[in-house]
């Protein structure tokens, strides 16, 4: 009853915050006062994140009769607006593919970062789940079952990263987001606090300076935003395990065939990704001294390795991997993150840098992506109501909202 009371009491206080900022502050719209250098809205790194949350037209374009000026701050260089895998030599796919659950494909597609003739997709039609040391199995078949399968009848899609970024950098651009290259925060200047200053004073390394109303921290699991803002984590490293990726070749001309394939092992699980024709995707989480050794190994002891890890236990055969691709192999470490907080003051954490998952989860850009349409909708509702873009009512929404759908995948991780 007293949780009761208190949801009621909060989306009370919500409303009236909202109806406060339609009523009386319209004349305070996003783009009112600002300088020609000031912004909205600075996004800073993350990049399918970051992108998807500035290349939604929404966030560019709020109801007004002016646009919200939004800046992309990055550090390195932005890719290419023309997908990657286009130039790829044939035969050849990048190391860093991704899962994509239906609900981020049709936010892509929203975005026009999608293309479904793209001939180097693959969805995911069936996934089977094997131990390794009983007969214990589980499939899952997009034919017969519910819930969140596309409309083609997938439970997902497998893509290389790099074309779905270079779709995002060329809707962000035409949603009139401006792309910053080179431009690393350093520091934040002044009290963070909404209600005693206007804007943020955000110092970056190439010596320039910047004023903004709202900064969206989309800066990975170590993000700068988040430590600048004060906003604490349980952050959980560990140490004694790695992932390793690899692109492979798979036995038979249709390699997986649609078909994503989990075995867990006493180190740790083993996961193959459909990828087009006869390639998968790896993701291989073991002992940090195994996978070191895994990824400087030569060719044919991997794939004996590999095999006779995917073969292990008596359930059901496991493909067979024939080939991996040259250059492919790479670690990377593993750990835990969740922020105390996603928002304080002018101040909001989205993707890696507000939650960090095991990836063989395959949710780390779903709730990335997940966690930009929500921010993106709460903006254009507050843009609409002449509100400012840090407004807690707003932001609030959001950590709730989205606290409530990550937190159920740290139970379950």
């Amino acid at each position: 009853a007293n949780l009761y009371l208190y949801s009621r009491v909060l989306r009370q206080w919500q409303a009236t915050r909202r109806a406060s900022a339609f009523c009386f502050r319209r004349s305070l719209s996003s783009t009112a006062g600002l300088d020609s250098d000031d912004v909205d809205v600075a996004i800073v790194g993350g990049r399918p994140c970051r992108l998807a949350s500035g290349g939604d037209g929404n966030v560019a374009a709020s109801s007004s009769s002016r646009k919200l000026r939004v800046r992309l701050l990055e550090a390195g260089k932005l890719p290419s607006s023309q997908p990657a895998a286009a130039t790829a030599p044939d035969g050849s796919f990048s190391n860093r593919a991704v899962a994509l659950s239906p609900s981020t494909v049709a936010q892509l597609r929203r975005f026009g970062a999608w293309n479904d003739a793209d001939p180097r997709i693959a969805p995911v039609r069936r996934m089977r789940v094997v131990e390794s040391d009983s007969d214990a199995a589980l499939t899952f078949d997009a034919a017969q079952i519910g819930g969140n399968v596309s409309s083609e009848g997938a439970l997902a899609y497998v893509t290389e990263l790099a074309p779905v970024v270079s779709r995002l950098v060329g809707q962000a651009a035409k949603a009139g987001a401006q792309l910053c290259e080179g431009c690393r925060l350093e520091s934040i200047d002044g009290d963070n606090s909404f209600d005693r200053q206007p804007f943020l004073h955000l110092r970056l390394t190439n010596k320039s300076s910047l004023r903004t109303r709202l900064l969206i921290g989309c800066d990975g699991f170590n993000s700068p935003v988040r430590k600048l803002a004060g906003i604490e984590a349980v952050d959980v490293p560990y140490p004694r395990h790695k992932a390793m990726v690899a692109t492979l070749e798979i036995d038979g001309p249709d390699g997986l065939n649609g078909e994503a394939f989990q075995r867990f092992l006493p180190d740790g699980p083993i996961a193959l990704l459909p990828l087009p024709g006869r390639f998968a995707s790896l993701v291989w989480c073991s002992k940090s001294d195994r996978i070191s050794h895994l990824i400087k190994t030569s060719d044919r002891e991997f794939l004996a390795d590999l095999n006779r890890c995917l073969a292990t236990g008596p359930a059901p055969a496991a493909p067979l991997v024939t080939a991996v691709q040259a250059d492919s192999r790479a670690s990377f470490p593993l750990g835990f993150m969740h922020a105390n907080r996603y928002a304080s003051g002018r101040i909001v954490l989205a993707g890696d840098a507000a939650h960090r998952l095991s990836p063989l989860a395959g949710q780390g850009m779903n709730l990335g992506m997940e966690d930009a349409a929500c921010l993106s909708r709460l903006l254009l509702e507050a843009a609409s109501n002449g509100a400012d873009p840090a407004d807690p009512a707003y932001l609030l929404d959001y950590e709730t909202q989205r606290q409530r759908q990550t937190q159920c995948y740290y139970w379950s991780d």
